[in-house]
């Protein structure tokens, strides 16, 4: 896995610098927007996390770096002293009164950019696994969550080409070579990158597809 210094190396010769200690605040956000790009790309396996949500009349937020653009892969009641978990499903907003309290279904809000775990449940405590956006990478040692920092590299270097500066034909290419990396990566974690957890915690992830806004 790559460290952000790996990164911004990478960037750097891409746009045809080498001197590490010169690069500036513009180019570290273009890598930073450009991890964040690929997450939105497909649902990877590996940008999930857990969380235990406690409800309070039937309602909980949900943690700061939930990612809305891919939302909740498995969310549920655990039950210790039986073999059934309560599964939650995702419903529309409009439908929510077709349901009554023993229902587990849920749907999400948001209000002013804190999104909200609700369901008719009114109590318990829900474990989720959701997709997430991590912090900005600002200490050259911090690894990059993205297994492949090239295609970082390459879409971040395509970003550079916005300004005065423009090279259109060497940002199309740049663009290319990350669009081919990053479906590379969709398709190795279809393949093999698929997690299974032990029963209780979530289902086979296998059949991971990508899906619309």
């Amino acid at each position: 896995m790559a460290t952000f210094l790996d990164l911004q190396e990478r960037y750097l010769y891409l746009i045809g610098e080498t001197d590490v200690s010169t690069i500036t605040d513009i180019a570290k956000s273009h890598l930073n927007y450009s991890i964040k790009d690929i997450l939105n790309a497909f649902p990877f396996s590996w940008n999930l996390k857990s969380a235990d949500l406690t409800l309070s009349s039937g309602t909980a937020d949900l943690p700061t770096d939930f990612n809305p653009h891919w939302g909740i892969y498995d969310a549920r009641i655990v039950n210790s002293n039986s073999n059934d978990d309560n599964i939650f499903d995702l419903i529309d907003l409009k439908e929510r009164d077709e349901y009554g309290s023993t229902d587990y279904i849920y749907w999400i809000t948001n209000d002013s950019g804190t999104y909200s775990f609700n369901t008719p449940v009114q109590s318990g405590t829900v474990t989720i696994y959701y997709y997430y956006i991590p912090d900005n990478l600002s200490g050259n040692d911090e690894i990059c969550i993205v297994p492949d920092g090239e295609a970082v590299a390459y879409l971040a270097a395509a970003k550079n080409w916005i300004g005065d500066e423009r090279n259109q034909q060497l940002k199309t290419d740049y663009e290319q070579e990350a669009s081919i990396r990053i479906q590379s990566m969709h398709n190795h974690d279809l393949n093999f990158g698929s997690k299974t957890y032990e029963k209780s915690k979530v289902v086979d992830n296998s059949q991971l597809t990508t899906r619309g806004n």
